[in-house]
């Protein structure tokens, strides 16, 4: 039973951090367009 309980706690945690991996690509990819006073004109 113990045995169990720790196989679900350790497929939880990688689902978990396998969505956290998987959000802060997604986020690394986002560039917002650069405000016109910051431009080097």
């Amino acid at each position: 039973m113990k045995k169990r309980i720790l196989m679900t706690v350790a497929t939880v945690a990688t689902v978990f951090a396998s969505l956290v991996a998987t959000s802060a690509c997604y986020f690394g990819w986002y560039q917002p367009e650069e405000p016109q006073c910051l431009r080097d004109e």
